[in-house]
């Protein structure tokens, strides 16, 4: 796999994870638009198909939701803190079966 296609692989993987944590932040639009695109992994054209938009309008909201994603993990970085709190629980449970 090229770094490109893994760097766009991470790059879903963590904006999934921010899904996770701030999906109730978002519009109602935006949800649905995502969650279509990549957890029902319809195209932009059967999204645009489906809300009878263009699908220039889907690919912007999507890349929108994504940034609103991102956007939002750095205002507030409640995934890294979450992150952090994981690793440190391993830590300390690896501490203890030693």
């Amino acid at each position: 796999m090229p770094a490109d296609d893994g760097q766009r692989l991470d790059g879903r993987v963590r904006a999934n994870l921010l899904y996770d944590f701030y999906a109730p932040l978002l519009t109602q639009r935006q949800r649905d638009v995502y969650e279509m695109r990549y957890f029902s992994d319809l195209s932009l054209a059967e999204i645009a198909e489906t809300l009878g938009v263009t699908r220039q309008a889907v690919h912007i909201l999507v890349n929108r939701t994504a940034e609103k994603l991102f956007a939002l993990e750095k205002d507030l970085g409640f995934a890294a803190q979450v992150e952090r709190l994981e690793n440190r629980i391993k830590e300390l449970e690896a501490e203890n079966y030693v």
